[in-house]
């Protein structure tokens, strides 16, 4: 007697294929989440990182790095006081053949044919794994970065006035006098912690600032030639952005290398993050009044928080604690100009402009 198998007929196994398409379909978001937030709790593990490092330079020079510095001065010769402090703190975070390099070197962050070539190096702990930016919509890649000093609550500079750098010959380029802001770091400007009056644990150090994948992606930057800086108001740069991008036509600064893709270099435009515009908006070089027509590194900026983690950023507190910031958070009054950086008292814009400030008197709560 001949026994006989019974087989799946045709329905029977496509309706297995749809279940298994139903159910890989509900996992998919649960494991991209799970996959987001170990992407998420690395990348602010990287920020405690780099906090210890900047504690134990404190420990070692009683005093925090200046987000921008280094040899020569802005307009020629060595390192053009543009050097990060990313590299200053480098041998605090297990880099300093990296920083022996650079300073044998003694260039400038841009220079790429040093002998040792320390600008192209890519150092994990200054990159969130969720960046996926790798190559630049605009210029060169010498190395990525995911982070930056915050500035505070006024719009950040990297140059005294728009002159300063293009003449090798005028006093203030010659002199290399500091740029203070109401944050924790600016421009030849090293502060103690005893500098950090509104307290250590409610005052952002560090926050993240995403690398652009596209000219119109978050993290890019507009050269916003329409008002003057001591008269732009923030709500004038929020309106380029539309959500998930900038709105068609937004003047994005294309004449050099996008932001995140220069680690070394200490310029507002790559190092610097300020807390005025609320995070994953618009970032703005204010090119207006005088400005218009140098290069974006230098121009006064609004030079927002942004990542790519859904609903807010990392940043990291002076205290070395790191927190999730929202995207909500509270930021007062966006219809005022920005402070003056060397300005006292308490911050325009809410919670997060408060956040940023260093001794702005505020009493923080809600975040």
């Amino acid at each position: 007697m001949r026994s006989t198998r019974k087989a799946f007929t045709l329905v029977e196994l496509l309706v297995v294929i749809a279940i298994i398409g139903i159910l890989i379909a509900l996992l998919l978001p649960a494991v991209q989440a799970a996959r987001e937030a170990a992407r998420r709790s690395q990348c602010s593990n990287n920020l405690k990182q780099l906090m210890l490092a900047a504690h134990t330079y404190v420990d070692t020079y009683q005093r925090l790095p200046a987000r921008q510095s280094g040899t020569g001065n802005i307009a020629t010769g060595y390192q053009r006081l543009r050097i990060s402090g990313w590299l200053q703190l480098a041998p605090f975070y297990e880099q300093k053949s990296v920083y022996d390099a650079a300073m044998q070197a003694n260039d400038n962050p841009w220079s790429d044919n040093a002998v040792s070539h320390w600008q192209l190096t890519i150092i994990p702990t200054l990159n969130c794994p969720s960046d996926a930016g790798d190559i630049p919509p605009r210029g060169s890649k010498r190395g990525t970065t995911s982070y930056a000093f915050c500035a505070g609550d006024n719009y950040e500079a990297s140059v005294h006035s728009p002159t300063e750098r293009s003449d090798a010959n005028q006093a203030a380029a010659l002199m290399n006098t500091p740029i203070r802001n109401r944050g924790c770091f600016g421009r030849q400007d090293y502060n103690s912690l005893a500098n950090i009056t509104d307290g250590t644990s409610n005052t952002i150090a560090l926050a993240e600032r995403s690398r652009p994948r596209r000219d119109n992606d978050r993290g890019s930057v507009i050269y916003d030639t329409s008002g003057d800086p001591s008269a732009y108001i923030p709500l004038t740069c929020r309106a380029y952005w539309a959500g998930n991008a900038y709105i068609s036509g937004a003047p994005i600064f294309t004449s050099d290398t996008s932001p995140g893709y220069r680690w070394s270099d200490g310029a507002a435009y790559f190092a610097g993050v300020t807390t005025i515009l609320p995070p994953n908006t618009a970032v703005c070089a204010i090119a207006g009044g005088g400005w218009s027509g140098i290069s974006g590194h230098f121009a006064p900026g609004i030079y927002t928080a942004t990542s790519e983690h859904p609903g807010g950023v990392n940043v990291a507190f002076a205290d070395g604690s790191v927190r999730f910031i929202s995207d909500t958070i509270d930021t007062g009054n966006l219809g005022v100009v920005a402070p003056s950086p060397t300005a006292s008292g308490p911050s325009p814009f809410g919670v997060w402009g408060a956040l940023g400030t260093k001794a702005g008197g505020e009493t923080i709560t809600g975040f």
